[in-house]
C-alpha cells in the first residue's frame, strides 16, 4: 500500500460508530481500522473488488472488535491490536505498543499507547497524510469516558494529542459531536465554569456541522486545529479542570 494513493472511507455501524476502510484503488487493497461489525466491510471490499491487507485495533471493547473473527476466516488478513490488551483480544497476530512502527508496503503507522478510555489504549499516525486514528480518546468537542483509566492518564493522552501538528485529520469513531456540542453551549452558561472558550469559533463549529449533519454527511474527521480552539477537554489548562469537566460531562 502507498500513502500518496489513499483515501478514507467511513463505514457507518450500530447507532454511532464508524469503521475505518483506507482504500488503495490503484493496488486494489484495503486496511481496516476498528471493525466493530464485519458485513458492512464484506460488502464493501467486495463491491469494489479490494484485497484486505490488514486489521488495526485501538482497544478491546466489543464495538471496535466484533467482526474482527469474521473477516480473519474470510481473508485471512493479519490482525494488529495492543500489547496491554493481549487477553482481550487474543485472536490478533501482532501486539504493539508505544514506539512500534506498522509497514505494510510502502505505508507505515506509528504507534501511540493513549491511555484513559481504556488502560491499554492506543492509536494510529500516519505522518505522511498527518491522520490520527484516534479511538475512543478524542471526539468532536469532547473526549471519552473513562472506563479503566485515570482522570490523569486520559489528561495527558489529551496532551500528547495537542503536540501533534496542527493540520492533523483525527479519526474518532463515534458520531458524538452533535451531543457535545449542546455540552459546550451548556457550559458557557455557568457562572463558575473553567473553561472560557472562544465563542465566535464555536459558532461557525456549530454552522458547519448543522450542514453537515443536515446533509447527513459525518463530523469526522476532526480538525485539530479547530478542536483545539473549541473542544473543552482540549482547553483545559491542568487536570484539576479537566477532571472537573470531565465529571461534569459524566452527569449530561
Amino acid at each position: 500500500m502507498t500513502a500518496a494513493a489513499l483515501r478514507v472511507e467511513l463505514l457507518p455501524i450500530f447507532e454511532d460508530n464508524y469503521v475505518f476502510v483506507l482504500v488503495d484503488e490503484p493496488q486494489q487493497q484495503a486496511l481496516v481500522i476498528d471493525p466493530g461489525e464485519a458485513s458492512c466491510v464484506r460488502d464493501f471490499l467486495t463491491e469494489h473488488d479490494l484485497s484486505l491487507k490488514g486489521i488495526l485495533l485501538t482497544h478491546h471493547h466489543n464495538d471496535h472488535i466484533g467482526g474482527v473473527r469474521t473477516l480473519q476466516s474470510l481473508f485471512s488478513t493479519p490482525v494488529y491490536a495492543p500489547l496491554k490488551n493481549k487477553h482481550q483480544i487474543p485472536f490478533a497476530d501482532h501486539y504493539v505498543h508505544e514506539g512500534d512502527t506498522i509497514s505494510l508496503g510502502d505505508l507505515s503507522f506509528s504507534v501511540l499507547e493513549l491511555p484513559g478510555h481504556t488502560l491499554g489504549h492506543i492509536a494510529y499516525w500516519q505522518p505522511e497524510k498527518k491522520w490520527l486514528f484516534s479511538g475512543d480518546v478524542l471526539f468532536g468537542l469532547g473526549c471519552g469516558r473513562l472506563f479503566e483509566g485515570t482522570y490523569e492518564q486520559m489528561y495527558h493522552s489529551l496532551q500528547r494529542i495537542k503536540e501533534l501538528p496542527p493540520e492533523t485529520l483525527i479519526y474518532c469513531t463515534h458520531e458524538y459531536t452533535e451531543m457535545n456540542l449542546q455540552f459546550c453551549k451548556m457550559l458557557s452558561t455557568l457562572d463558575d465554569s473553567p473553561i472560557t472558550g472562544d465563542d465566535e469559533n464555536l459558532e461557525m463549529y456549530q454552522n458547519e456541522l448543522i450542514n453537515r449533519r443536515s446533509m447527513e454527511l459525518p463530523s469526522v474527521p476532526l480538525k485539530l486545529h479547530i478542536e483545539k480552539r473549541v473542544n473543552p477537554f482540549l482547553l483545559a489548562r491542568s487536570l484539576q479542570q479537566f477532571t472537573y469537566l470531565r465529571e461534569l460531562r459524566n452527569k449530561q
